[in-house]
């Protein structure tokens, strides 16, 4: 499968100019617009690993009723108004759906050209709940929200004595919601948090972040937002000579590759099964089978999300009609009510985006595996 990176070509909207008519006529074109050369690059190409291997499976066993799937992905490197603009590129060379976005804020930005288009934007990365409710025609999500995340979070550091919680948090719409979501939860058991310091987005800007988490001493401090910037924070505080629980999000899964050994302890909320183990899931097996048979055969939270996409596309793809439409795959999507992908299962209908409410917490050992 053929996926065009902006920044390494260079040529790559050229060559999706060049190479619409083909797609039009023989081929199911998806759009990926993505980062791939910012803070969450390393995260956004294990995602698009992961929907690769699949799609490039099914292509291997025929297509969709023959018609083989193309995925092109664009670097946005984390810009909301790249990614505004590789949309409209990838809706205008034939896109039969886009999939896999990356950011609250990108996906915000591409709203007004989703309804424009009549397209639907299929899986991505963030858990906001603007994304959520309202119901917003033509998205539709596969993870659970973030607010589902926190909310397991502060559960379980209530349940084993926590109660001093400090955050930091990505100072955009991603952040502010996540922040909203956990204010809600720790008001809930009488409490607030106590330090709250925002970091710039796209940033490893954590000086301040820094400054006023360790001042208020807590005893666990959750960081919402990126792996680069979580890894500086948490390596900031230790120098100061802080011993907390940290907590990340599974937007920072890949926190060990950022932060090494010290990431050891830190727990982290999963929005997918385990890749690790098959543990009873038919789709984790199928993953593990298929991603063994690749140059880079590691297991991982993020490849599994993008796999695990990919096989919702593709379902919904074989259960549209065809001669397959935007507004088709669309009315298919609706219609999915506990569409199980083998052991994970995406439910949707006419006023719901949600696709799942799956969370599961893990500890990052010191080799970078996952404990549950």
């Amino acid at each position: 499968m053929t996926v065009f990176n902006a920044a390494r070509t260079g040529r790559a909207l050229a060559v999706l100019v060049a190479m619409a008519p083909a797609w039009s006529f023989a081929d199911i074109l998806l759009g990926h617009s993505g980062d791939l050369s910012g803070t969450s690059a390393a995260l956004t190409k294990d995602y698009l690993r992961g929907m690769n291997a699949y799609f490039d499976d099914v292509n291997r066993k025929g297509g969709i009723r023959g018609e083989k799937i193309k995925l092109v992905s664009i670097d946005d490197g984390f810009s909301p108004d790249k990614t505004a603009a590789n949309t409209r590129s990838l809706i205008d060379q034939g896109a039969l759906a886009l999939v896999g976005y990356r950011g609250t804020a990108n996906v915000q930005k591409i709203l007004p050209i989703l309804q424009e288009a009549g397209i639907a934007q299929i899986g991505n990365t963030s858990g906001a709940k603007s994304l959520r409710d309202p119901y917003i025609e033509g998205l539709f999500h596969l993870r659970a929200s973030t607010s589902d995340e926190i909310e397991a979070a502060v559960n379980h550091a209530w349940t084993i004595g926590i109660t001093r919680i400090a955050a930091a948090y990505q100072d955009d719409a991603f952040g502010k919601e996540g922040l909203e979501a956990l204010n809600a939860s720790l008001q809930k058991r009488g409490s607030q948090a106590v330090a709250l310091a925002p970091v710039p987005r796209g940033t490893v800007d954590v000086a301040k972040a820094i400054e006023t988490v360790g001042a208020a001493q807590p005893q666990a401090v959750l960081y919402i937002g990126q792996s680069k910037p979580a890894a500086a924070l948490i390596r900031g505080l230790a120098a100061k000579g802080l011993r907390a629980q940290y907590f990340v999000l599974s937007v920072a899964s890949g926190l060990h590759a950022d932060l090494g050994e010290d990431a050891s302890g830190v727990i982290v909320s999963q929005v997918v099964p385990y890749p690790f183990t098959e543990l009873g899931n038919p789709v984790v097996r199928e993953y593990q089978k298929t991603i063994s048979g690749l140059d880079d055969k590691k297991f991982s939270y993020n490849s599994l999300e993008g796999y695990l996409n990919a096989k919702l596309v593709a379902n919904a793809l074989q259960k549209t009609p065809a001669p397959l439409t935007r507004a088709k795959l669309i009315a298919t999507l609706k219609g999915l009510t506990n569409e199980d992908l083998g052991g994970f299962a995406i439910s949707y209908g006419k006023q719901s985006n949600l696709g799942s409410r799956f969370v599961k917490l893990t500890m990052i050992r010191k080799d970078g595996t996952f404990a549950r």
